[in-house]
């Protein structure tokens, strides 16, 4: 990257102040950056390292006072950490774009399989019969692609990951390393003491523009389907079970399990380590916080925390009292002592 400041201000869509001139060539925190980088200051408490940064042009929010920046570049912004974003998407992007649109000699393609142009398939990929791949997409070594996989364009598939038979994902679409795609659903019946495993003959629909993290799997259905939906971004070690059914745009973070046939609506915020049971409903607009536990159905807009699950600001306050049960629990045995005394001295 090489942009100007008044390009980048352009880009970003912000009121710079300063020298237009300035070259800027890459972006880092507001400790680590040097000069000819960008930075941000998204958080009033980090104004001091924003006052001693090295970076050459600086994003603050338009309500910022920025006489303290003397001698900066500062381009004022609706949102420095959204602005920031966006330069890191253009390096990001110059990063994917020096790889070749290639197929390495060591992937096995299957001549039934059917892979369009401009795209890159690395060392020992295996795309099996009756896939399809689409334009753009990248895979990177090691990839398994099961029979009739259908991916869309402009993907990214990092090194190791799965994705088994019949699964199918849409456009734009990122899986970070080893993510597993259509694994068996856990499913046994109990028969005289003997676990029978039930054949998961279904499949994975993801939509277009999901972000899957690393070591996250999404169980392939019983029958018919386990759905996420546009938009919707999970991160790392998440579990989701067999024929669970996501919405749009939700967020999911790490080391969180949604049971099977649970269905989540749109823009659903799950913290990390939540546990949700199975067969139950989530409305949308619905944020779950950290280490929760969900075990009924929830309406529209709730916002709710904590095991057993309950209001916000009702777990805040249990959370709260937890502290002081040593003492209480110290102060209920006095109690009881002083009657017992006053009871025999009657």
């Amino acid at each position: 990257m090489k942009l100007t400041a008044s390009e980048l201000a352009k880009i970003v869509s912000g009121d710079l102040e300063g020298n237009a001139a300035e070259i800027i060539t890459g972006a880092n925190g507001l400790s680590e950056a040097r000069a000819g980088e960008v930075s941000f200051l998204g958080n009033l408490k980090y104004t001091a390292d924003a006052l001693n940064t090295k970076a050459s042009v600086l994003f603050i929010a338009k309500d910022t006072d920025s006489s303290q920046f003397k001698n900066k570049t500062v381009i004022k912004v609706k949102n420095p950490q959204y602005a920031f974003s966006v330069v890191l998407t253009i390096i990001d992007k110059e990063r994917l774009a020096v790889i070749e649109h290639k197929v390495s000699p060591s992937a096995h393609i299957s001549q039934k399989a059917v892979v369009e142009e401009n795209v890159y398939i690395g060392h020992n990929v295996v795309i099996e019969d009756g896939a399809s791949v689409g334009s753009g997409t990248k895979i990177f070594p090691n990839v398994y692609i099961g029979r009739n996989v259908k991916i869309g364009k402009d993907c990214i598939i990092y090194p190791n990951a799965v994705i088994r038979e019949n699964c199918s994902l849409g456009d734009r679409v990122i899986l970070q390393p080893s993510v597993v795609i259509g694994g068996d659903g856990f499913g046994f019946a109990t028969i005289d003491g003997v676990n029978n495993k039930i054949p998961q003959i279904g499949r994975v629909e993801i939509g277009s523009d999901v972000e899957i993290g690393a070591h996250t799997t999404i169980d392939r259905a019983t029958v018919d389907a386990t759905r996420i939906g546009d938009g919707t971004k999970i991160d790392n070690l998440v579990m989701i079970a067999h024929n669970v059914q996501i919405g749009k745009n939700c967020i999911i973070v790490a080391e969180s399990g949604i049971a099977g046939s649970t269905q989540l609506g749109n823009n659903v915020t799950i913290g990390a380590q939540v546990g949700i049971v199975g067969h139950i409903k989530i409305g949308n607009n619905v944020t779950v916080t950290a280490q929760s536990g969900v075990t009924a159905n929830l309406e529209d807009g709730a916002i709710v925390g904590g095991n057993p699950i309950t209001d916000l600001q009702n777990s805040i306050k249990i959370r709260a009292t937890l502290r002081h049960l040593p003492q209480m629990y110290h102060d209920i045995r006095k109690i009881k002592k002083d009657l017992e005394t006053t009871k025999q001295n009657g």
